[in-house]
């Protein structure tokens, strides 16, 4: 019985240490992937995202372009405009397939839009008081940008 007790005991202590030291693992792999990242945030649209400290901002009146050094691709686009215009929006597209998703949290439509000769984008579309929310860039570039995509509340 003793030695019952003491095994468990160990089992217990050493699950305890993993899971410490998992969590460790995790949070400072996060700390490093964003580590070099920089905060944008914008009350006016209400969203703010962390982007690569390598990158450039183009800022217009409803949309904001994050782009990365390398100019072959186009970056990033969060448009704010109202939620009818996403009729208009998918007239435009050449759907692959649709998906849902999340961005900041809520409930989005994740689209994949081709855009010929093998390339194609990702556009998210999300309604957020009583707005419009549409990401769009290429999978690999808005992974990091979504991932802290936040809404801000007035």
């Amino acid at each position: 019985m003793i030695w019952a007790l003491a095994y468990a005991l160990i089992v217990a202590l050493a699950l305890i240490s993993y899971i410490k030291i998992s969590d460790l693992n995790i949070s400072s792999e996060a700390d490093s992937v964003f580590s070099s990242f920089h905060s944008y945030s914008d009350s006016r649209l209400g969203f703010g995202v962390r982007y690569p400290a390598d990158w450039a901002i183009e800022a217009e009146a409803s949309s904001v372009t994050f782009l990365p050094p390398e100019l072959s691709d186009s970056g990033v686009t969060v448009t704010v405009a109202d939620p009818s215009s996403s009729v208009g929006i998918r007239k435009n597209l050449k759907i692959i397939s649709e998906t849902n998703t999340t961005l900041g949290g809520i409930i989005a439509t994740r689209l994949v839009n081709d855009l010929g000769g093998g390339h194609s984008e990702i556009i998210i579309m999300a309604t957020h008081n009583k707005k419009l929310y549409v990401v769009n860039g290429t999978e690999n570039l808005m992974r990091p940008v979504l991932l802290t995509f936040h809404f801000i509340t007035k």
